[in-house]
């Protein structure tokens, strides 16, 4: 009897706990809560970030090593004189790369694949491909294969660059298939509102930067980055632009800087006096002494506005990247180059060149270095702003323009003292994935300091 009276208690018992149980569930359910997002509030994550990132620490500390700008105080002055040290880009490997934008991209790839939305996938595709391809350019083997696995892979092996950058070319491929029979789009497009032969443009471009990052060690990838050049965009009014918004929570990255932390980053001397008698020089800089040099003012100058609108990739590049495909096949391309420079004064809405792009544009008769170094040296000149890490791969893969380091006295992170050659991995990632990254930096010779080149490069 008694068992049997304990028995009836824990049945009704039983029943009392899960009867609350599910009460409780249903009272904390929010009706007005989301538990799935449809791809058309997905995508705008994916874009503003891989947008945003152009303009963080990787480029700001780019533009300090190609001094384009000046360290004038606190981490700024370190990052001008090369030390670099590993937790400089923990912010941008963490939050601005595999949790921000790649994993953004990640999940509009799953997603779309389920509902068979391929305009989504597409362009996902095209935006992963591209950070994917800064990564590698910035640090050189990076986690790929098995990165975005969640719990199911906390600590992720790193692949090869060689094998990083054949990996972007096929995903860029992939995103053109996509969009090739693009189904799905519903919204979200803050770059081209669903219009998919402009994100097939916009992939073709894409795909000539990157075999241009790879053409030291593939001769055969010239003749590949000048095919894809002729399947990209041909205006600037066809180029992947964002405008940022003027409040300072959704603000450009670069303007964000100059007004959080004034007077610790300015406009390099030495380049100012590269760009004298440029048209661009005063929608670059402005400065009230002999040794300030105000890139920002009150986010007065081009680049430096709150509501700025940047190219992903601009019209500017491409032509840039076929001046000096027909310079490396012996063709004249001054009139490519003096395109590429009207372009880039367009974009900050000057009018064209004119005598400055006549002046400074003429190929004929130089030999191919000579060539080389006049369209790397007027690259240098229009990617300011939005482009710094273009400006610093084509140094590293060509040498041009020829620029003094900013400080030759070595340190640890830089031995020799000269212009960096890559980024440090991010000291989170060697904290927590520690096996894997001694490995990366094993397989690419050295201790992976500031000096050692990376593979595409050498």
């Amino acid at each position: 009897m008694n068992n049997l009276k304990y028995l009836l208690l824990l049945i009704v018992g039983t029943f009392v706990f899960n009867s609350c149980s599910e009460t409780l569930e249903e009272i904390n359910t929010d009706p007005n809560s989301l538990t799935e997002v449809d791809l058309r509030l997905m995508l705008p994550e994916a874009v503003v970030q891989s947008f945003f990132n152009e303009g963080t620490n990787p480029a700001r500390v780019a533009g300090l090593i190609m001094k384009q700008f000046q360290g004038l105080d606190a981490q700024q002055i370190d990052y001008g004189n090369y030390n670099i040290s590993e937790n400089a880009m923990n912010n941008f490997w963490n939050t601005g790369l595999y949790a921000g934008s790649l994993r953004a991209c990640q999940a509009i790839i799953e997603k779309a694949e389920v509902e068979e939305a391929s305009f989504y996938s597409g362009v996902a595709k095209i935006l992963m491909a591209n950070q994917y391809g800064l990564a590698t350019s910035y640090f050189g083997d990076i986690p790929m294969t098995e990165a975005l696995q969640g719990i199911a892979i906390t600590q992720p092996s790193y692949d090869s660059q060689e094998s990083v950058y054949i990996a972007v070319q096929d995903m860029l491929d992939a995103g053109i298939a996509d969009l090739g029979s693009a189904t799905g789009y519903a919204g979200g497009d803050l770059v081209f509102d669903g219009d998919a032969a402009a994100w097939i443009a916009t992939a073709q471009a894409f795909k000539a930067r990157f075999y241009m990052h790879t053409s030291k060690r593939n001769s055969g990838d010239i003749a590949n980055a000048m095919s894809a050049v002729q399947a990209a965009f041909t205006s600037l009014d066809a180029q992947p632009n964002l405008t940022f918004e003027s409040s300072q929570t959704a603000n450009h990255a670069l303007a964000k800087f100059g007004s959080e932390r004034p007077g610790t980053l300015g406009f390099h001397p030495d380049f100012a006096a590269m760009l004298d008698g440029d048209p661009r020089a005063e929608s670059y800089f402005v400065t009230d002494s002999v040794s300030v040099w105000d890139f920002w003012n009150q986010g007065a100058l081009a680049w430096s506005k709150n509501d700025a609108t940047l190219p992903l990739i601009s019209y500017v590049e491409v032509k840039m990247i076929q001046a000096e495909c027909m310079t490396r096949n012996g063709s004249d391309a001054s009139a490519v180059l003096a395109e590429a420079i009207n372009a880039s004064m367009a974009q900050i809405g000057l009018d064209d060149g004119g005598a400055y792009a006549a002046a400074n544009s003429s190929l004929a008769g130089l030999s191919t270095e000579d060539a080389l170094n006049v369209i790397m040296t007027e690259a240098y000149k229009a990617y300011y702003g939005y482009n710094f890490h273009e400006t610093w791969s084509n140094y590293r893969r060509t040498g041009y323009p020829a620029i003094t380091p900013q400080n030759n006295e070595a340190n640890g992170l830089n031995p020799g003292g000269q212009i960096p050659r890559r980024y440090l991995y991010a000291d989170t990632e060697s904290a927590t994935n520690s096996i894997n990254v001694e490995a990366a930096k094993a397989a690419q010779g050295g201790d992976g300091l500031l000096n050692v080149d990376v593979w595409a490069f050498q």
